[in-house]
């Protein structure tokens, strides 16, 4: 089984690929992804948002300020920019099982 590391590693590997069904792939059939606008439940509406969230994301360049991995608990602190988005500071926290994300929330300022 992945141990939480090597799942966020895959994870940010497969939102390069801008491909939802890549990224959805990542979460379990009954994860929960926590935003501030919603919550999406299971891998369908995980799909779904990621369908809309990563055309945005075309050429952006991660600068990561803090990623800590603690047994099943992945937290990730990051920044970035491309010409669609400026995000000046977003928080990802992931909850890992059976070599899948389970529980997900975001959150993003953006400039």
């Amino acid at each position: 089984m992945r141990q939480s590391q090597d799942v966020f590693e895959n994870h940010m590997k497969a939102v390069d690929t801008l491909n939802p069904s890549m990224v959805a792939k990542d979460y379990s059939e009954d994860a929960i992804f926590i935003t501030p606008d919603k919550t999406y439940k299971g891998k369908e509406e995980i799909f779904n948002f990621y369908k809309d969230f990563l055309p945005n994301f075309d050429g952006f360049k991660f600068k990561t300020i803090k990623q800590e991995t603690n047994d099943n608990v992945v937290y990730f602190v990051w920044s970035g920019k491309n010409q669609h988005v400026d995000i000046q500071i977003a928080m990802d926290t992931y909850i890992v099982e059976n070599g899948k994300i389970k529980q997900h929330t975001f959150l993003a300022i953006n400039n």
